[in-house]
């Protein structure tokens, strides 16, 4: 039955082969090593920024207990925010279920403040990884990715552009919490 439904899945994957584009994102493809593989076997296009909502909330020294929203489509909110450019920055990227005003990131945020300033570390968890691994491709010299429990899906045996990889930063650091099998067999 498994071999059924590996065989179905796989098949379904490589019907398509399609492209799609956001303004200020670029395009994104459904083929190898994106879809299509044995490890990728679906070939599914990443959802609108508009249906994924994303939300980048900024925590810093004058505001550790309230988030403000940057909006990618707003530059002015940067300028009006709280950020300054001549400090140590750190990204939290949660995984796929959080959200960013969850109590664990907000808790984090609130307590990785007080390093002088520096360089970006980038501190992800679960899928997060694979979006430390593209912002790190697209960031050389980055100073440092640190994942949490990163999903195992397609984070083993993947060419080195769809996922997190030791030269996405000057520094990788992996933990491993949890080594079970998503789905296990």
């Amino acid at each position: 039955m498994l071999i059924f439904w590996t065989i179905t899945l796989f098949l379904l994957g490589a019907a398509k082969g399609k492209e799609v584009c956001y303004e200020d994102l670029g395009c994104f493809s459904d083929t190898e090593p994106w879809g299509g593989t044995a490890i990728r076997p679906l070939k599914i296009l990443p959802w609108s920024p508009e249906k994924i909502g994303t939300r980048f909330l900024l925590y810093t020294n004058e505001n550790p207990n309230n988030f403000q929203i940057l909006l990618l489509s707003d530059p002015s909110t940067i300028e009006a925010s709280n950020f300054q450019m001549d400090r140590k920055t750190r990204f939290i990227i949660h995984g796929f279920i959080d959200k960013g005003d969850e109590s664990w990131v907000t808790d984090m945020c609130k307590t990785e403040y007080s390093y002088p300033p520096s360089k970006v570390h980038l501190i992800d968890h679960s899928l997060g990884a694979h979006v430390a691994g593209e912002a790190g491709s697209k960031t050389p010299g980055l100073s440092r990715i640190t994942v949490l429990d990163p999903v195992e899906a397609s984070f083993e045996s993947t060419p080195e552009e769809v996922r997190l990889d030791p030269s996405d930063a000057d520094f990788v650091d992996v933990i491993h919490t949890d080594a079970a099998p998503l789905i296990p067999f």
